[in-house]
């Protein structure tokens, strides 16, 4: 049985039904439903959901394949822990250097739970600019890094761990709201992904030229993609003020002064506020991979693999 098969059947069973699980997964829903039915086919052809209800269930195969795959991971876990703490994985210490958002925001609850699995370990979360992140990690500084950048592929090994979206904040008081109703996004539809379904419309962003724009500066990738956004909608953005935090420029938009661009992972760890419209956009560059990355050679550590492997299995902890 395959992690991922499982993963996706998993899935669509918690959240009964293929669009939210695929959001969930960050996978198209097409993509999803070829992968469901790849493992319906590979067990001679049983369906494992009823797919006539709303929300779908499970047929009698499916609960038989969600029980006996649950019973396997538990055994795989129970494996792997054994022979982990045998070869001494379990200890040792391990740098991971990340930038400020994913150091405030994402990975400290995920490294908490981490040293609760593996208490013999000593973690150190080293924030650091993207630009640094490569020269820590060739000088042995850091072991890992986790970001949103591509590292040299001849020196570096990147994992990508999921997808985060980026979205625009528009201050509700802005007229141009009035033009843009059709494309309003809520705050639970970007918690829960719901925004991904392609029945939910992309803005078009030209319908924004002429409104006052809060940038990050030119150093980050954010901005770099905002850019882009702007001139595939034929304009270059107004700037009013650049800024070095995403947050800064979110809060600022918040209180009225400028539209900002934002990662939909934000309001895990802010409420969504009824000062703020929200968007989704439609072009590929509104999305890229989070990815934890380390130098091939020297081979990396056990501790390093298995707090790979931890994250591989649990992006949010």
């Amino acid at each position: 049985m395959k992690n991922r098969s499982f993963e996706y059947v998993y899935t669509v069973f918690q959240e009964g039904s293929f669009s939210k699980a695929a959001a969930k997964l960050y996978i198209s829903q097409p993509a999803l439903s070829a992968a469901i039915k790849k493992v319906e086919t590979e067990l001679y052809g049983v369906p494992l959901f009823n797919r006539g209800v709303n929300p779908v269930t499970l047929t009698p195969a499916g609960e038989f394949y969600i029980k006996a795959g649950l019973e396997i991971a538990e055994i795989e876990e129970r494996i792997d822990a054994y022979f982990a703490s045998s070869a001494g994985v379990r200890g040792g210490t391990l740098n991971i250097g990340s930038s400020s958002y994913f150091c405030t925001y994402v990975l400290p609850g995920i490294i908490k739970r981490y040293h609760e699995h593996n208490p013999g370990c000593t973690l150190n979360l080293i924030e650091t600019v993207v630009t640094d992140m490569e020269e820590k990690l060739k000088s042995g500084e850091l072991d890992l890094a986790m970001d949103v950048e591509t590292m040299d592929s001849q020196v570096f090994e990147s994992i990508p761990l999921g997808r985060e979206y980026i979205l625009l904040a528009v201050p509700s008081h802005f007229d141009v709201n009035e033009r843009l109703a059709a494309y309003r996004l809520t705050g639970s539809q970007i918690k829960d992904l719901s925004f991904l379904s392609e029945e939910i419309p992309a803005v078009d962003l030209s319908l924004l030229k002429e409104e006052p724009f809060l940038l990050l500066k030119k150093q980050h990738d954010l901005y770099r993609r905002a850019m882009e956004l702007c001139r595939r909608a034929g304009f270059e953005p107004n700037a009013c003020l650049y800024l070095d935090q995403m947050l800064t420029a979110y809060n600022i938009a918040k209180n009225g002064q400028g539209i900002t661009f934002f990662r939909n992972t934000l309001l895990k760890a802010t409420e969504a506020s009824d000062k703020l419209a929200y968007y989704k956009f439609g072009d590929e560059m509104a999305s890229r991979e989070i990815l934890i990355s380390y130098k091939k050679h020297p081979a990396p550590s056990p501790l390093s693999d298995d707090f790979i492997k931890y994250m591989m299995l649990h992006p949010e902890g």
